[in-house]
């Protein structure tokens, strides 16, 4: 008996009350866009349910990331804000931190050290 193998992950997706968690399972720079589109859909699925407010991207997978990334957290911090929501980072590496500063988007969004203290966060801002 064969199985087909299972299609390979390249985004996490988890839901803890009103937040909805993303996490990048590696950085984007190996493959094309093509790749990412149902990985997008689904992110985007979850994004317009009625009850996320908020979005948490946890970036403890990827040791660094670039414009793919940053323009996905772009758009689902524009999501969350029109619903009265925020966008928070979390697990972010040294580099990682230094590329949101360099985009300046320190300056729009929380960092925390762990996805705890970014639900704990979110939670406490309802």
């Amino acid at each position: 008996m064969s199985t087909s193998p299972r299609p390979k992950s390249y985004v996490r997706i988890d839901r803890s009350g009103n937040s909805l968690v993303v996490a990048p399972l590696f950085t984007f720079a190996s493959f094309t866009e093509a790749d990412l589109v149902a990985e997008w859909k689904a992110v985007n699925d979850q994004l317009e349910g009625a009850e996320i407010k908020n979005v948490i991207v946890d970036l403890g997978e990827i040791p660094y990331f670039g414009s793919t990334v940053l323009e996905w957290m772009v758009q689902m911090w524009r999501r969350a804000k029109a619903k009265g929501g925020n966008l928070a980072t979390c697990n972010c590496s040294e580099v990682g931190r230094e590329i949101l500063h360099a985009a300046r988007f320190d300056t729009l969004w929380n960092e925390f050290a762990s996805r705890d203290e970014a639900l704990s966060s979110m939670s406490a801002n309802e």
